[in-house]
């Protein structure tokens, strides 16, 4: 959700990350909920550029409210999130479509996945053992959801 800046101050437009669903567990809400935020993180600190047209998310929104659509649909995302590093060939586009499991996951040559581009942004702010082992129980539980080897609630 966009949140507009508070009056009289010189902060501009932000985005509000949201989990649509409340999981089962708190160990599932938590997995969540750490993801976004380390996402976030990433985002800032690479400089990601996620925007797309109001179209393809519109189209996104109408394939995600299908039943099994983290499974069967394909949905709109940009194919290359680093700026400065894909050059657009004449009649190519910047968006492909891909599984949820390709946009969290990766796949060579198509995308990096958000959770490798999280686990980039780990390795470069450099956490403890701990934290790291802790970071990776939830981060396995959002891979597998996204490739199907744990079922969505």
């Amino acid at each position: 959700r966009f949140k507009p800046p508070p009056p009289n101050s010189d902060i501009g437009w932000r985005v509000e990350f949201r989990v649509c669903e409340v999981q089962v567990t708190d160990f599932e809400n938590a997995a969540y909920a750490v993801f976004i935020v380390l996402l976030t993180r990433a985002i800032m600190s690479f400089g990601l550029n996620f925007y797309m047209p109001i179209s393809k998310v519109d189209e996104n929104m109408e394939k995600a409210q299908k039943r099994n659509a983290a499974r069967a649909e394909k949905f709109y995302f940009r194919r290359q999130p680093f700026p400065g590093d894909f050059e657009v060939k004449p009649g190519e586009s910047e968006f492909s479509l891909m599984s949820i499991d390709t946009l969290v996951n990766g796949k060579e040559g198509e995308f990096p996945g958000l959770v490798p581009l999280i686990w980039k942004y780990l390795d470069s702010v450099h956490v403890d053992a701990n934290t790291h082992c802790t970071l990776s129980r939830y981060l396995n539980l959002i891979q597998k959801r996204a490739s199907g080897k744990i079922l969505t609630a």
